[in-house]
């Protein structure tokens, strides 16, 4: 992969910053950017609310100062919120669940699309779920907000067809912050007693976002790929 900037959205933990991090030691540069006020170590880092026009546009702006439009884009965020039956769940968690896990990626979209089109560049990753595509009791809200993810992938990889620059989905499987917090809230609501199993290792996943993020893959657009679930799942 040329040593091309790239931005992580998401970034503050889990995957997002796993992923920051390896792209910054492979010598990239990468701006990092989450709601929580601190990211991954070593990697520069912007809080950025996706709920949020102004603070998406307040982001990208940084971005844009420090190296211009970034070759590649990375959207990690999802809300562990609104776990429990369909029916029961707050409207105004799944809201927000669906906000940050969709809305906020199309958010993005504007402040990344029309510069990566006018330079004749650019890899779009969003991060999936195998739950967009697999019922997942308690977990509706979050696999909703897949669904629609993954399936805006699918539809601006068709729009972006004729331009160099490609979008595909990744649904990782490893332990995250995120992750785990869905788990345990699952027990709760599923009322077991057993504790679900601790996941892959989260780094597993970067060789997979790297291939797709890299010039390697500049065949590949339009595609959902998932990492290989747990047994157990």
């Amino acid at each position: 992969m040329s040593q091309e900037p790239v931005v992580v959205i998401g970034a503050s933990s889990g995957f997002g910053a796993a992923l920051a991090e390896e792209l910054t030691r492979r010598g990239h540069a990468v701006l990092a950017g989450a709601r929580s006020p601190e990211g991954p170590s070593g990697v520069p880092y912007t809080p950025v609310d996706v709920t949020s026009d102004e603070s998406v546009a307040a982001f990208f702006a940084d971005a844009d100062a420090r190296f211009g439009a970034p070759y590649g884009f990375v959207y990690c965020p999802a809300d562990s919120s609104a776990v429990g039956p369909g029916w029961e769940v707050p409207v105004d968690e799944v809201a927000r669940v669906v906000d940050v896990t969709f809305v906020g990626f199309v958010r993005c979209l504007r402040h990344v699309v029309p510069p990566m089109r006018e330079r004749g560049r650019g890899s779009i990753l969003a991060i999936g779920s195998r739950g967009a595509r697999v019922p997942v009791p308690a977990l509706a809200a979050y696999c909703a907000g897949k669904a629609a993810l993954e399936q805006h992938v699918r539809c601006l990889a068709e729009e972006l067809a004729d331009t160099p620059v490609r979008v595909n989905a990744l649904g990782i499987a490893g332990e995250t912050p995120l992750a785990r917090d869905h788990l345990n809230r699952k027990e709760k609501a599923l009322g077991l007693t057993t504790p679900y199993p601790a996941l892959p290792d989260v780094r597993d996943n970067l060789p997979a976002a790297c291939f797709l993020l890299s010039e390697d893959a500049a065949h590949v657009s339009g595609q959902v790929l998932d990492a290989r679930p747990p047994a157990w799942t």
